[in-house]
């Protein structure tokens, strides 16, 4: 096992601007972000296809692609009301933006609530909804499973709840997995980061009998050569939004441990000179017979 001091470990999330510029390397290391939108979409209209009476009810758990699911619910009802549950002020701007100046919103309409997803299941139970979706955000989330089937609740018989995350079987899940196992990080402090899979949450649902279906996009490449580049800024800044740790590279042993993994075959290929690992992201899918609670 290799020792290193691992208090802050998949924690960036609580420094948000470190976070929002490691995101950004991330995003640039990457082949390209368009890769599960069409999936997204084509599973949206699935889970929303039927018909309810009076208003179709959404939940949005954070804010990531609703643009793509706004418009598939535009396309199949006619009277749509979407409940945004977003902690970030800035996140919340960003979405009414893009309603305001891409969508044609006449049937849709909205409820904005700056709260974490825990704050609003806290309070009094409101009706229940027919779509629940949460978009590569039960990272973040303070307790995975309680979030996970205080969704479940939330579900009117019938409705459909969707959830997207980074498949535990992709080369940088498992890199991640595999840095954890070898700091010496239990499942269960694992589970308390935000360095969480698909895996995860289809074991919250095996556990409550909670049947699902599981759809994979296609794998991505994300060029991490510049990890390796001592000095590099945007490496640095990758390498802590990979293992979601800020200020990682600072720490001589973590980073060590980081490279070690990062290099080997078992996680990464070589092209060139470019070190590449591959991700790619789980959709689940959990439909609420009228007989379940």
């Amino acid at each position: 096992m290799e020792t290193v001091v691992t208090g802050e470990i998949g924690g960036i999330a609580r420094r948000p601007q470190h976070y929002e510029i490691a995101y950004k390397s991330y995003l640039d290391a990457c082949s390209g972000r368009q890769y599960y939108l069409q999936l997204l979409g084509e599973t949206i209209a699935t889970a929303s296809d039927g018909e309810v009476n009076g208003c179709f009810r959404v939940l949005s758990i954070g804010g990531e692609a609703d643009s793509v699911i706004l418009r598939k619910l535009q396309e199949i009802h006619h009277n749509t009301h979407v409940i945004v549950v977003e902690p970030s002020e800035d996140y919340i701007s960003e979405y009414k933006h893009v309603v305001d100046n891409e969508l044609h919103i006449g049937r849709l309409t909205f409820d904005w609530l700056q709260e974490r997803a825990e704050e609003y299941f806290s309070q009094e139970a409101a009706d229940r909804c027919h779509l629940i979706h949460a978009i590569h955000v039960l990272y973040h989330v303070d307790d995975l499973s309680t979030t996970l089937m205080n969704m479940w609740a939330a579900l009117a018989d019938g409705g459909s709840m969707v959830v997207m995350i980074e498949s535990g079987k992709s080369n940088l899940a498992r890199w991640r997995l595999k840095v954890m196992e070898a700091l010496g990080v239990s499942e269960d402090k694992r589970l308390a980061t935000c360095l969480r899979v698909s895996t995860d949450v289809m074991k919250i649902l095996d556990d409550n009998n909670i049947d699902y279906s599981v759809t994979s996009t296609s794998p991505e490449a994300m060029d991490v050569t510049n990890c390796f580049k001592k000095g590099s800024e945007s490496g640095e800044l990758l390498l802590d939004f990979l293992i979601q740790t800020a200020y990682a590279s600072l720490n001589p042993e973590l980073r060590s441990v980081l490279l070690k993994y990062l290099k080997s075959h078992e996680f990464s290929t070589k092209n060139d000179d470019k070190v590449i690992i591959t991700q790619y992201t789980d959709v689940i899918v959990a439909k609420k017979n009228c007989t379940e609670p």
